[in-house]
């Protein structure tokens, strides 16, 4: 990796480095380009490669039901009013 893609790649990260840091980063990111030069390697023998695989199982169905918990997660709150939870102010 050459000196302006790796100060790109700092600049794209808001990364401010020094010297060792840049050295540093040279070596991860070239470790990770040849991880990844490996698997363009593989060969695909007439097929396409996807890193996702087909699942079998059936998803489930989502049915609504009523709950009976709203009046114990109404408790845990220190204020309500008129059936709404009031929350602390936060930043």
């Amino acid at each position: 990796m050459d000196d302006a893609t790796l100060q790109r790649v700092a600049q794209v990260c808001r990364l401010k480095l020094g010297e060792k840091e840049k050295a540093e980063l040279r070596v991860d990111l070239n470790s990770i380009l040849s991880y990844f030069s490996q698997i363009n390697e593989i060969e695909e023998k007439g097929r396409e490669l996807y890193y996702v695989v087909d699942s079998s199982s059936v998803p489930r169905q989502d049915v609504a039901r009523p709950s009976n918990e709203a009046e114990a997660i109404r408790k845990g709150f220190a204020k309500c009013k008129d059936g709404m939870m009031m929350a602390p102010k936060s930043l």
